[in-house]
């Protein structure tokens, strides 16, 4: 299985996938203008990434900030991570927020999802 290993830019997140480690992170600004480009490697990569997951997942996002067109692809991501937890392996999100907005967004998909974040404040770059 190929790991995904993408460079931030100014409008689209850094995206280190490791299947190898089970760990996945995405980091910095998410303003894309065609966010479908951007996040269709991340859902491929994890479909497939679950037909032989690790027993241990974990997902480190430490996006600053995310548009609407991105948040609809990391809901998407964190239902896919649903789905490995109910087949019962184990899923750890640790979501580095910077400000109260960001913590209020992964709030509301920490409960449409079911699963438990660790959240982090931190200084995001």
């Amino acid at each position: 299985m190929q790991d995904i290993n993408y460079e931030a830019t100014h409008s689209t997140p850094g995206i280190k996938l490791d299947s190898s480690k089970g760990v996945m992170e995405l980091y910095g600004r998410s303003i894309p203008d065609n966010a479908l480009n951007v996040y269709r490697p991340v859902l491929e990569w994890l479909e497939n990434y679950m037909i032989e997951p690790k027993q241990e997942t974990t997902l480190n996002f430490k996006i600053e900030f995310f548009n609407t067109s991105s948040s609809k692809f990391i809901l998407q991501i964190l239902k896919k991570l649903e789905e490995l937890n109910r087949q019962k392996f184990n899923v750890t999100v640790n979501w580095y927020y910077n400000d109260e907005d960001i913590l209020d967004l992964a709030e509301d998909y920490q409960e449409l999802v079911g699963l438990k974040f660790n959240f982090h404040e931190a200084v995001l770059k």
